[in-house]
């Protein structure tokens, strides 16, 4: 399935929810329903796991889409021509019902969005950017580890993150120049708000 140019926010939100199976929606589901070379729509998803409430307050499930989604950018930046995920990855989800809960309270913040994404300094969402982007997404699933332990911190690297898989989606450079600052901003949180001291105790 391709992700659609037109309202990528909330058509990639009702695909997930409309593709669930058992009860959950899965990795694995995800990347046979975009295609294993869409790297847009499959990190607007989950950078929305850890920015829409109430997921993003699930104990766990940032370090846990920051892993997937580091797996995943780094085959971009390495250039790889098929996404490989192991099987216990593939099988990792969440709940359809979460997903439902989280579609009803976020829709119309989803729809204004939307509105606002169009083709626009294409220049800056080709190949070297989408590879910039590759790299910047890898970062900020990195800092997605220590900044669970700042209240709603997590959110900063997952905006970031929808930021750089809308660009991609809708050819919109004007959002690849946001989520290039919005790292910034993340990495900037990184190094002022997290206790570094309780993050050395963990190594």
């Amino acid at each position: 399935m391709a992700a659609s140019r037109n309202q990528p926010l909330e058509r990639v939100l009702e695909a997930a929810i409309e593709d669930c199976d058992q009860d959950k929606v899965t990795i694995g589901a995800l990347l046979d329903m975009f295609g294993d070379r869409s790297f847009g729509p499959v990190i607007i998803l989950l950078g929305l796991l850890v920015t829409v409430p109430p997921l993003g307050g699930i104990p766990g499930l940032p370090i846990a889409v920051g892993a997937i989604i580091l797996l995943f950018s780094l085959q971009i930046v390495l250039g790889a021509r098929h996404i490989w995920m192991p099987q216990f990855v593939q099988k990792q989800g969440i709940e359809c019902s979460k997903l439902e809960n989280a579609r009803g309270r976020v829709k119309p913040w989803l729809q204004r969005i939307d509105r606002m994404i169009t083709e626009r300094l294409t220049w800056a969402t080709g190949k070297i950017a989408t590879y910039g982007a590759a790299l910047a997404v890898s970062l900020l699933s990195l800092l997605m580890i220590p900044l669970e332990l700042v209240p709603f911190a997590v959110a900063a690297p997952g905006m970031a993150i929808v930021l750089f898989g809308l660009a991609l989606v809708a050819r919109d450079g004007a959002l690849m120049l946001a989520g290039f600052a919005g790292t910034a901003a993340a990495l900037s949180l990184a190094v002022f708000l997290v206790p570094w001291g309780t993050v050395a105790g963990w190594l």
